[in-house]
This record gives structure tokens, C-alpha cells and sequence, in this order.
């Protein structure tokens, strides 16, 4: 009797360390799909911003945020152009923690996930006397769910000049 009571405890004792072991390896493996997720979204965002910053013919200043957070941009642009106009606007800000971008005459779409908090968004106009304008971006976003563990937030930052100036 006595031996089956210490079979058992040792029994128990192993199921409950390798029942730890396999909490904490799903928690790690959660926190990496959200970190990747973050990414992810941040690098999706960041890359729509500097192509239509790339294909810009101007950055319309008196309605970007410059050197601020939130900021916004303002480009105008010959892409996407509605009917009868030769160029349009384009605009890159952040709402209930999400960045959109804003064509004239179309709604807002939200360029990130419903998943990811954006915590920074800031742009600095780079006009520079010898070369082409440029745009600076600073993003910083996290995923928006804390329930299961730490925030990690994600940090990029990226110039992109104007191409069509």
C-alpha cells in the first residue's frame, strides 16, 4: 500500500511538471505569434506609406502633422486619380488606434489589423536644398490584446524620398 501512495505521488509530481513545461511553451509560442503578427502589420503599413510617399509628386504640408504623435501626411499624388482631375490627395493617419489612408473621393481603409494598437505614428518633412523631398517615418505598434501576457511592441522606422518631384 505504502509503495502504490508513492508511485502515485510520484506520478503526480511528473504530470504536473510536464504539464508546467507544456503552459509555458504555449504561452512562448503565443507571445511569438503576436510579436510576429505585430511585425507583420508594421511592415505592411510601413511599405504602403513609403511607395505612395515614392510615387508623390509633393507633400501637401497645410494638412501634415509634421514632428508630432500622432501625425499625419498629406501627399498629392497622380495615382489613383478620379475622373476629370489631373492629380489627388492622399492621407496617412492614425484613428482609434489604427493608421488609414484617405484617398479623395473614397472612403478611409484601415491599412492595419483590428489586432495590432498603433501607440506611435510620426512624421518629419526632409526638405533638403540639393536633393529630392523626403519623408521620415517613425511607427510603433503592439498587439492589442494583453490578456495573456507582456506588450511587445514593435519599432520601425524608415525615410522614403519623393520620386516624382
Amino acid at each position: 500500500m505504502i509503495e502504490l501512495l508513492i508511485y502515485a505521488a510520484l506520478f503526480v509530481i511528473i504530470g504536473a511538471a510536464a504539464s508546467s513545461f507544456f503552459i509555458q511553451i504555449s504561452n512562448l509560442a503565443e507571445t511569438s505569434r503576436r510579436s510576429r503578427e505585430s511585425l507583420d502589420n508594421a511592415r505592411s503599413a510601413m511599405s504602403v506609406i513609403t511607395q505612395e510617399i515614392k510615387h508623390a509628386t509633393t507633400v501637401y504640408t497645410p494638412t501634415s502633422v509634421f514632428g508630432s504623435n500622432p501625425g499625419q501626411l498629406s501627399l498629392e499624388t497622380t495615382r489613383d486619380l478620379p475622373a476629370d482631375e489631373d492629380t489627388t490627395y492622399v492621407d496617412f493617419y492614425v484613428d482609434d488606434q489604427g493608421i488609414y489612408i484617405k484617398r479623395e473621393s473614397s472612403p478611409a481603409q484601415l491599412i492595419t489589423s483590428e489586432k495590432i494598437n498603433v501607440t506611435e505614428l510620426q512624421f518629419i518633412y526632409l526638405n533638403g536644398s540639393t536633393g529630392e523631398p523626403a519623408v521620415q517615418i517613425s511607427l510603433t505598434v503592439e498587439y492589442a490584446d494583453q490578456i495573456l501576457g507582456p506588450k511587445t511592441p514593435v519599432s520601425l522606422e524608415s525615410t522614403a524620398a519623393l520620386r516624382s518631384y
